[in-house]
């Protein structure tokens, strides 16, 4: 065969060198006369099985069969001397290989990850390459040369965990039963063998049989025999790993060592007796399959546990049985960790309470509660699992570094500021069946890029893209129909935007100060808001396309480039200020600020060029919003009948304007459209006005006459202050707004009606509704025939002691009469009457109501203090805080006819006395909706009832929960019954039988014989407290003045209710036997306590001594005093202890400074300073000195360095020489200090600063003499020690006082008096510096000078006893 032609076996060879190979036989044969496999020549042949190589080979070129992934027979000819680096990579099916002795080197990589090959015999190899065997686990003999080069293995063997079978050529064997022994160097064996066996387990770091730690990141990892114990953090985030296989040998598993080993999914135990630490596979969430011995397979089921895989128990698996039924305890204990760092509630995923970096969710989730994650800054991915159909509020709120996150297409909801910043999300995609997006679920997601939105979204929420800086043209689907408020503010690289035909409305500022550049709005729909595109500086055309119909205010104000504006033909009417601020907007006014004549449809965008008796030209169709706004000069406006639309505050303050000519056609004026045209009098060819906007003639106070008798609806202020507006019978109004016609001769009273005296007037009304009273009139009733309050009627009326509604009152409207505070009963009609917003909001004197009404508006009667009964009925909407702050409720009914009833979110929030309650007949009951109801013992509901996040919070006397119904589950939201912690009972009245569950204990929530759906309840109640192992109380969420902490609860951690400033009252069970350090520290309950007895005991633990004073006993019956029980305790003088048995926490006796004596039994010690640190003490005694003195830092020389405690009455440890430098600057809390008479010297800056700083104190000697001490004194204040101690009153200065310090004393403005002892010769550059209201200084006859500026402003200062000799430097004393 020629050289470099393929023969008829597809083999192409060149001068002897096999280069490819072209087809896809199973069987190769390479013909005699080859010398060398050329490089890549059979590379990725997977069809070869079998490869004969010819008596003529000499070289295996590298990668000569790499991924031959089915090769399974080749041999090696004799005459063979080199194999290069990767020729039989990934060569899978490869089981043997046997090397002739002419093979004298292997190149790198040569044998990697042929994960089949069982034995290899290499008998002439005397160097071997990198990674020769790396993970060929299957490998189990071995067979070499003694000539092997011992230095070259290195990272050759390693993860060939099987191999127990080495052998010399033609010479000796070696069997051994594990590795370890060998690698660590057990058993003796040759070095050469000893070394392999240690590169096989160089990817473990050993100490004898503990397996330190691992250090690669495999995918399947096989612990070898002889590992007695994993050490701790041995596997920690190592997400690589699948799949691990545990020796028989292995006796214990250490805290955290396959901790956030997210991917692991199998683990296979070689013995069933190992000890697993609390956490060793915390977070392992995808772990789905345990292997124990004995073939036993155990399956995870996500939440609901592990199951054994037995054929008769896979229809109990699959029917949803108990899954840990006859479940050993190894698995148990694996199942416990693996959601250990989660919190459920059912299928509820309440919060997750690990700090891993990413999180798999387990499987069974289906709802992501709300806050779930946030605040998790650490979390950078997070895996959720199919079946997830809810995301909480709030849910990932905060977790700043968290990347990427799938959302699974059963997700059905995402809460309001789920994602909220997020900052470094990158992409997100949305299920189809997710057809909202709540209100700043991705506000402030800086990063985030692209968003791909569902097939069915239908309304995207206020802010949702807020501030999301990156995002670029986001494609809008055709489903989607409303866009909210702000939703892509300051998305500032959106680019191209199109606003479908479908959309029925856009929030105000939707994407405002955006990158947006071009628009394209097709739709039609007027329901669009204010500033869309406002400051979109880039925004360069906008395209309306034919079916828009309006343009609402200030839609592209401020686009500074936007000079391309297409109008179409449909355009019916143009809001206020538009184009404010843009190009088109300039070149329209250039043109006498008309759209041009080839345009359609004809708008006057601008009239400010307008004066005098202006006319408006007869092709002009549209008068925009705002377009003679402020014009001065224009007396008369005359528009013709051609003109459909006149916009919102056209000629608002044109002050000049007298006389209008209205076109015909136009029955509704829009707002503000004539506001503040205080000259205006007369309007021509006006029509029977339908509806008059909002301030449509505000203060217009020389209009007279208009036609209102048509009118339907009158706005907010419509006519307010016009003057002369003269009366008209309105029989159609059906709608008037606030303060329509204040200041009008509508609610003005006649003149024959005022004698100079206060005049009782019924309400006045325009047309059937009721306005309010005349300005100095008393209310003096509703009339008979009145339909309606108007809003805000009279508020504030504080006249109004009894109301009697009349039957035909339908509605009462916002504000009517809130705040009127001697407002005591009200007579509602009988009939249906709808309560507006606020109508009787803080009518403080008001008893009680009975009120039909099938909608009680938003804080209808929130905080009527008074209230104390409440009767409806037809109530269909009670809304948000309808009775919110009503503190002296009582007793709410609802009528037999009541049904469906809605209650809305806080209705009932903060009715503390509420007590009575039927519930029956509500099917919603909103957020909060009853929270901190602390009187509410029992409540009656029906199993149909939806109770929403948080609808019965911090209930804490909630006892008794009745359930109504059919069906034995209640519709719960996560946190529904969040801190009723009282709750003990729950009762099914079901047909044809009631069920009644107790609750005994906390672990009764995990028991069986409570049905789920009750222990769900239970869990709810209860899921304010973070639970540890089921006994320890390790966390406390809740906001309540009540907590009953439930029986069966064994500790309670540290700090669990710390600074819960609320609460009142604590019910602490028998079974707790242990309370950590300042568990209850900063509540009113532990204050109360503390005035009760000065010693706090529960349960035999002393936890609170803080407020004792003089001497302490602590009782023989006292078994714990917990820790920082007495910390602080500045009044305690001696403690004594009854028992020695009894265990003290540490700190309990932190900074107890005024502690002089401790007796123990047989034992009485007093205290002194600083030198009893070094004494000989009973181990108590010895603690107790330590935490006394664990305030004061000192150094070697007893220099005090820090001072730490925020002690307000400070009393220095004796032994203390020197007060440090700035050691208590700036101490704001510090009123009193005490020195010690060891103290010499007072540091520069020492107290500068402590600002309530009052009296400075030292001791003379006393019983300090006692432990060797003595009257030193202080005999050195250096610079600025007390600067700035602007109440410091009095200081005692010794006589051993020599020198004060520049500045010593500045701006010690409240020092009155000084006292400066004999041997001070100088005081020296502001020592007294605006000391304002020093009076007197007793200078000593030893002074000598007195420096610059030292008593400067001391204004007040007596200077006559100052010696002549002393010598004063300039301003010394200036005032």
């Amino acid at each position: 065969m020629e050289d470099g032609v393929q023969n008829g076996d597809g083999l192409v060879i060149q001068d002897q060198i096999l280069v490819s190979y072209g087809m896809r036989e199973e069987t190769v044969i390479v013909p005699e006369g080859v010398h060398t496999i050329g490089e890549d020549a059979l590379k990725a042949c997977v069809s070869l099985k079998k490869i004969v190589l010819p008596k003529s080979l000499r070289y295996i070129k590298p990668r000569a069969f790499k991924g031959c992934r089915n090769l399974r027979e080749v041999k090696i000819p004799e005459g063979v001397s080199y194999i290069g680096d990767y020729a039989f990579h990934r060569c899978h099916s490869l089981e043997e290989i046997q090397l002739p002795v002419s093979v004298k080197e292997l190149g790198n990589c040569v044998f990697l990850y042929c994960d089949r090959l069982k034995e290899a015999h290499i008998p002439g190899v005397r160097r071997l390459g990198r990674q020769v065997f790396l993970n060929d686990t299957m490998l189990e003999r071995l067979v070499i040369s003694k000539e092997l080069e011992e230095e070259c293995i290195r990272d050759v063997f390693t993860s060939c965990g099987r191999l127990l079978d080495i052998a010399f050529a033609g010479g000796e064997r070696y069997l051994f039963s594990g590795l370890v022994d060998v690698a660590i160097g057990e058993v003796l064996l040759p070095p050469l063998i000893q070394r392999i066996a240690a590169d096989v387990l160089s990817m473990f770091e050993l100490d004898g049989h503990c397996l330190v730690r691992f250090l690669t990141n495999l995918k399947h990892v096989e612990i070898p025999e002889g590992i007695e114990e994993i050490g701790k953090s041995c596997f920690f985030d190592r997400k690589g790993i699948q799949s691990v296989s545990l020796p028989a040998s292995l006796k214990e598993i250490k805290s955290r060592a396959f901790r956030n080993c997210i991917n692991l999914e199998e683990v296979s135990f070689g013995g069933t007796k190992v000890k697993v630490d609390s956490d060793a596979f915390c977070n392992c969430t995808s772990l789905k399959n345990l292997f124990l011995p004995g073939g036993r397979k155990f399956r995870m089921q996500g939440i609901s546990g592990f199951v054994e895989e037995k054929e008769e128990n896979k229809d109990a698996a699959e029917d949803g049985g108990d899954l840990d039924s006859g479940v050993p305890e190894l698995v148990h204990m694996v199942k416990k960790q693996i959601l250990g760092n989660f919190r459920f509630c059912g299928s509820v995923l309440l919060k997750y309470l690990g700090n891993e970096s990413r999180v798999a969710v387990p499987n069974g989730v289906t709802v992501i509660a709300e806050e779930a994650f946030a605040g998790k800054e650490e979390i950078d991915r997070i895996l959720l699992p199919d079946g997830v159909q809810k995301i909480g509020a709030g849910a990932f709120r905060g977790c700043l570094l968290l990347q990427t996150i799938a959302i699974p297409d059963s997700v059905k909801s995402i809460g309001a500021g789920a994602f909220e910043n997020c900052v470094k999300l990158l992409r997100i995609t949305l299920p189809d069946a997710l057809v909202k997006i709540e209100g700043m679920t991705f506000r402030n997601c800086r990063k985030l890029k692209e968003v791909n939105f569902g097939a069915d979204l239908r309304k995207i929420g206020e802010q949702a893209f807020y501030g999301c800086s990156f995002l670029t043209e986001p494609k809008f689907p055709q489903s989607l129909s409303n866009i909210g408020t702000m939703a892509f503010y300051r998305c500032g690289k959106l680019g191209k935007i199109e606003l479908g035909a479908g959309l029925e409305g856009v929030g105000n500022l939707a994407f405002a100060q955006s990158g947006v550049r071009e628009v394209h709005v097709f739709s039609g729909c007027e329901e669009f808001g204010s500033s869309l595109f406002a400051g979109c500086t880039g925004l360069a055309s906008l395209y309306l396309h034919e079916g828009v119909r309006h343009i609402p205010d200030k839609m592209a104000s401020g686009c500074f480039s936007l000079s391309n504006v297409k109008l179409p033909g449909t355009l019916c009417s143009v809001g206020r200020d538009t184009m404010e601020k843009t190009p088109f907007l300039q070149g329209v006014k250039e043109g006498e600020g008309i759209t041009p004549l080839n345009s359609c449809p004809k708008i006057l965008w601008d009239g400010s060029e307008f004066s005098g008796e202006a006319v408006i030209p007869e092709y002009i169709e549209i008068i925009a919003g705002g377009a003679f706004y402020g014009n001065k000069h224009i007396t008369s406006i005359s528009m013709h009948g051609g003109i459909t639309w006149v916009g919102s505050a056209a000629f608002k303050g044109c002050s000049a304007l007298k006389k209008a000519v209205w076109p015909a056609g136009l029955k509704n004026l829009q707002p503000e459209i004539f506001s503040g045209c205080d000259t205006l009098s007369e309007i021509q060819n006006a029509p029977a006005w339908q509806r008059v906007g909002e301030r449509a003639f505000y203060k217009c106070k020389n209009m007279e006459n208009l036609h209102l008798s048509e009118l339907e609806y009158i706005g907010k202020e419509a006519f307010f202050g016009c003057l002369k507006l003269k009366k008209e019978p309105l029989k159609k109004v059906a709608w008037i707004g606030e303060a329509a016609f204040s200041d009008t001769l509508f609610v003005a009273p006649q003149k024959e009606e005022c004698c100079g005296k206060q005049l009782t007037l019924p309400a006045v009304r325009v047309g059937d509704i009721a306005v309010g009273v005349p300005d100095k009139c008393m209310f003096g009733g509703i009339l008979e025939g009145t339909t309606g309050i108007a809003p805000y009627a009279f508020c504030g009326d504080t006249s109004i002691k009894k109301l009697h509604l009349p039957e035909s009152v339908q509605f009462v409207g916002e504000g009517a009469f809130s705040g009127c505070s001697q407002l005591e009963e009200i007579i509602f009609p009988s009939g249906n009457c709808q309560i507006g917003e606020r109508a009787f909001e803080k009518c403080t004197s008001l008893k009680s109501i009975r009120l039909c009404s099938d909608r009680v508006g938003e804080r209808a009667f929130a905080w009527c203090t008074g209230l104390f009964k409440v009767f409806l009925c037809g109530s269909a909407l009670l809304n948000k805080s309808a009775f919110e702050g009503c503190g002296n409720l009582r007793e709410v009914l609802f009528d037999g006819n009541s049904a469906d009833i809605e209650i809305g979110s806080s209705c009932f929030c903060g009715c503390g006395k509420l007590s009575r309650i039927d519930l029956n007949r509500a099917k919603k009951i909103g957020r909060y909706a009853f929270n901190n109801c602390d009187s509410l013992e029992q409540i009656t509901l029906s199993c149909d009832t939806v109770i929403k996040p948080y609808a019965f919070a911090d209930c804490g006397r909630l006892a008794e929960i009745e359930i109504f119904g059919g069906r034995a589950e209640l519709l719960l939201k996560e946190y529904a019954l969040s801190g009723c912690t009282a709750l003990r009972r729950v009762r099914y009245l079901c047909q044809p039988s009631s069920c009644e569950w107790e609750l005994q204990v906390y672990q009764d929530i995990f028991s069986e014989r409570i049905p789920e759906s009750v222990r769900m309840i239970f869990y709810s109640a209860f899921s304010c407290f973070e639970v540890e192992d089921e006994e320890i109380l390790c966390g406390y969420n809740g906001g309540g003045r009540i907590v009953g902490i439930p029986s069966g609860i064994r500790k309670i951690k540290a700090e669990v209710f710390r600074d819960r400033t609320v609460l009142e009252e604590v019910f602490i069970p028998e079974s707790v036997e242990y309370i950590g350090a300042r568990a209850f520290h900063g509540t009113a309950w532990l204050a109360k306590q503390r005035e009760i007895s000065g010693a706090v005991i529960i349960n035999h633990m002393l936890l609170d001594g803080s407020a004792c004073t003089g001497r302490v006993e602590v009782s023989s019956d006292i078994r714990l005093v917990c820790g920082w029980a007495f910390a602080n305790g500045m009044g305690i003088k001696e403690i004594c202890f009854a028992s020695s048995s009894v265990r003290v926490e540490e700190f309990a006796f932190r900074n107890c400074i005024y502690l002089e004596k401790i007796e123990l039994p047989g034992c009485e010690i007093r205290l002194f300073g600083l030198a009893d640190r070094q004494r000989e003490l009973p181990p108590l005694a010895k603690q107790i000195v330590m935490e006394r003195l664990n305030c004061f830092k000192t150094d070697g020389d007893n220099v005090l360095l820090e001072c730490t405690g925020n002690i307000t009455e400070l009393l220095v440890a004796y032994g203390i020489r020197r007060i440090g430098e700035n050691v208590f600057r700036e101490s704001n809390l510090m009123t009193k200090i005490i020195l010690p008479p060891s103290v010499t010297s007072i540091g520069r800056g020492a107290f500068a600063g402590c600002k309530w700083l009052r009296y400075v104190c030292q001791q003379v000697a006393g019983t300090y003499q006692e432990a060797g001490g003595g009257s030193i004194g202080i005999g050195c204040i250096e610079d600025m020690a007390f600067s700035c101690c602007g109440q410091l009153l009095h200081i005692d200065l010794t006589d051993s006082l020599k020198s004060i310090g520049k500045r010593a004393f500045e701006h010690c403005t409240s020092l009155e008096e000084i006292y400066l002892p004999e041997g001070i010769e100088e005081i020296p550059e502001r020592a007294f510096f605006r000391c304002h209201s020093l009076k007197k200084v007793k200078f000593p006859s030893t002074l000598k000078r007195i420096g610059k500026e030292a008593f400067a402003f001391c204004g007040q200062l007596d200077i006559s006893g100052l010696a002549d000799n002393v010598e004063v430097l300039e301003r010394a004393f200036v005032r």
